[in-house]
């Protein structure tokens, strides 16, 4: 059997990382809407090219570890929207449809955290589905609201605005900023999390009220080609801070997605203090 010399074998290295390229570029892009079994049956095939003994050892590891950042947002997104659909049912009073889709959304919370979701995102998925199993076509119960706000209290981390009309659910991070689109103006964040953000718009200069529902886009320098359109409320004006308080609707797979992508780039996002 001949022996490879160099040249040949850097010119299977290079076919053989152009690939691999393609195909998480591939699972990037299909992730934002396929099933997350999907996403697994193409990390099985991207897994199996990088057991080539030509492929380098070095950037093997670095695919393995964006492989496992991208099913584990892809089974954060499934979760979300599952709780998003079990909510629904409870409203309606479908409970056994609701308790369907909790038992799905059991599994797929499972998966998430064993690709390495967070306890943030733990602690957000708890709360909902303790909300959606005591939830009916009546509402949620008093006895459910109590528990969960102690909960939550448990989790706050931080000073609460006069008359507690926002309270924190989540860590919130300062550092890097989100650059933010509202509505065609551009602003930077104060600090934000999975629940909201917190932005330097002068209150005086900001055009909406309480409540208004805004369409934001949402990136970050520090990880290119990340981020995307997020829906998001105003719930408090900060004139101290000179800032805007916004709140989504639910936990964003947006801001997700970024932090898995500043996580792939080796950039650890700093708490508020």
């Amino acid at each position: 059997m001949p022996v490879m010399d160099a040249e040949q074998r850097r010119k299977i290295e290079d076919a053989l990382l152009r690939k691999a390229e393609e195909a998480i570029r591939r699972m990037r892009r299909e992730a934002e809407t396929a099933a997350p079994d999907h996403i697994d049956s193409l990390a099985m095939a991207l897994a199996e090219l990088l057991k080539a003994k030509e492929f380098p050892s070095l950037r093997a590891a670095e695919f393995r570890g964006t492989i496992r950042a991208i099913q584990c947002g892809a089974y954060q997104r499934s979760v979300d929207s599952l709780l998003v659909q079990a909510e629904r049912c409870g409203h309606g009073g479908d409970d056994k449809g609701r308790n369907a889709l909790l038992t799905q959304a059991k599994d797929h919370f499972g998966k998430a955290l064993r690709f390495g979701a967070d306890d943030e995102f733990r602690h957000g998925v708890e709360r909902r589905v303790q909300a959606t199993l005591m939830t009916s076509k009546d509402g949620v119960d008093d006895r459910t609201k109590q528990a969960a706000k102690r909960k939550l209290e448990q989790h706050d981390t931080g000073p609460k605005p006069p008359g507690g009309v926002e309270r924190r659910r989540a860590i919130r991070y300062r550092d890097p900023a989100l650059v933010v689109e509202v509505e065609g103006r551009r602003c930077e964040t104060l600090n934000w999390s999975m629940h909201g953000l917190l932005v330097d718009l002068p209150p005086e200069s900001f055009a909406h009220a309480i409540g208004d529902r805004l369409r934001l886009e949402l990136r970050c320098a520090e990880a290119p080609g990340a981020g995307g359109r997020q829906i998001a409320h105003a719930v408090r004006l900060d004139p101290d801070r000179h800032a805007v308080a916004l709140s989504f609707p639910d936990i964003s797979t947006v801001v997700l997605a970024l932090m898995h992508a500043l996580k792939e780039r080796g950039v650890k996002p700093e708490p508020e203090r």
